[in-house]
């Protein structure tokens, strides 16, 4: 009898077990035949993606802040430092540059016109000089450098280039040029010592401008004056390049879209198309993700009011844009390029940058776009890309012979930068702009 119950007890228990399993299957069936319709409808799928929302956030990376490169020259009495591989990012070589930057523009107070020829004097005297590349307004550099607030008699003030320099008198003057036909002048509260200190600092000698043998050469005469060259020529690596834009469920999620819904489809180019009520997501072959929506999107930035102020939407931009690039751009970043606003629209343009080098597509065309409604993001336009640098370095045409080319297109200013064509690979070039 003992027998006959242990044997009936195993039955039971394996009954049980099997019941068990095909109630779970039943389940998992029925959630991934109807799971597209609910989501739909809004009400499992709220339920169901509070739980990988939170997952999806808790192990990947907090998105980066944005940086932006920096060519530096620091000058003293027997020649220049000069760094053309900087970004605002690198706290170690850049923080002292920026905190006297901070300086001088936290004492800025009401500037003055100047032009071209006081700049370059400028550069002459005991200076440090920044150029971030592309002119941004004063407060976006600072939010860009973790600085404080600017003032607002200089908030608004475009710079793409900036010189603390030592005037005759033994005051520290701040200039600076917009990239076009500006230039402005103000003194600071920076002492001659403190700027002394900080030059003193940088073993120079390896960096000059075109103006400095300008005199001497009529090839250095005929590019742009404030052209900085190094010496040695600097090791810039060879990248290689690949399409990024993968596990585009993930992506639908950040933007908001329901990954698994039936308004998603094919169309004959290999461009992917998914739509959610008034929003619009395409997702092209060659790597552009594409999104429109509306001023009343629910993708948004965060912002103390309805218009968010420039520092707002570059940061708000800047981290959603990093978001949906994390783990994506390899040994590249975004930084900033330009920033307009009019009304209560506001437009973000971005490019890649590796090393603090900018990398400039062939086509011309930039490597981000954020359009905002006020707060919504009404448009958005991100190439995804990934760079990894090589172990070999580009192979640059020596400065003699750029010079000489470049001398052909008299005014314009010659530089280093990474061009991407599309291929496998990209090295770093001179270009002229």
């Amino acid at each position: 009898m003992d027998a006959h119950r242990k044997k009936r007890g195993r039955l039971d228990l394996i009954q049980n077990l099997a019941i068990t399993l095909l109630t779970v299957s039943a389940v998992v069936l029925f959630a991934a035949t109807q799971l597209p319709t609910l989501q739909e409808s809004g009400g499992l799928h709220q339920w169901l993606s509070a739980s990988p929302a939170a997952g999806d956030s808790a192990p990947t990376q907090e998105a980066a802040a944005l940086s932006a490169p920096v060519r530096i020259a620091v000058s003293g009495t027997y020649g220049r430092y000069g760094s053309l591989t900087l970004t605002t990012a690198d706290s170690d070589e850049f923080v002292l540059l920026a905190t006297r930057l901070g300086e001088a523009l936290g004492s800025a107070r009401s500037f003055s016109p100047c032009d071209g020829e006081a700049f370059n004097d400028a550069l002459s005297r005991l200076s440090i000089y920044y150029d971030f590349l592309e002119p941004l307004p004063l407060s976006v550099l600072a939010e860009l450098m973790a600085l404080p607030d600017m003032t607002a008699a200089t908030a608004s003030t475009c710079a793409r280039q900036l010189v603390i320099s030592a005037a005759g008198d033994g005051s520290v003057q701040l200039l600076l040029w917009d990239g076009g036909s500006t230039y402005l002048c103000c003194g600071t509260a920076i002492t001659y010592g403190d700027l002394e200190d900080t030059v003193s600092r940088y073993e120079v000698g390896n960096a000059y401008f075109a103006f400095d043998y300008a005199e001497s050469s009529e090839a250095f005469l005929q590019v742009f004056s404030r052209s900085l060259f190094l010496t040695p020529l600097p090791q810039l690596p060879v990248l290689t390049a690949a399409n990024s834009l993968a596990d585009t469920d993930s992506l639908l999620t950040k933007l908001g879209f329901n990954p698994y819904t039936n308004s998603r489809y094919m169309e004959s180019s290999g461009t992917e198309v998914i739509t959610e009520g008034d929003q619009t997501v395409r997702l092209l072959p060659e790597g552009i993700l594409r999104y429109q929506g509306s001023s009343k999107s629910v993708l948004s930035i965060d912002a103390a009011d309805e218009v968010p102020t420039l520092e707002e939407a570059v940061r708000g931009a800047g981290q959603l844009l990093n978001q949906l690039l994390a783990g994506r751009s390899g040994d590249a970043a975004l930084y900033l390029q330009r920033v307009q606003q009019a009304g209560n629209t506001t437009v973000l343009r971005f490019g890649y940058q590796a090393g603090g080098v900018p990398i400039q597509f062939a086509d011309g065309t930039c490597a981000a776009e954020v359009v905002l409604s006020g707060t919504c993001v009404s448009a958005l336009t991100l190439c995804f890309r990934q760079y990894t640098a090589e172990g070999e370095s580009s192979l640059l045409l020596p400065l003699k012979q750029a010079i000489a080319i470049a001398a052909q297109q008299p005014g314009k200013e010659l530089f280093l930068a990474y061009t991407d064509s599309g291929g496998d690979t990209v090295s770093a070039a001179w270009l002229l702009e």
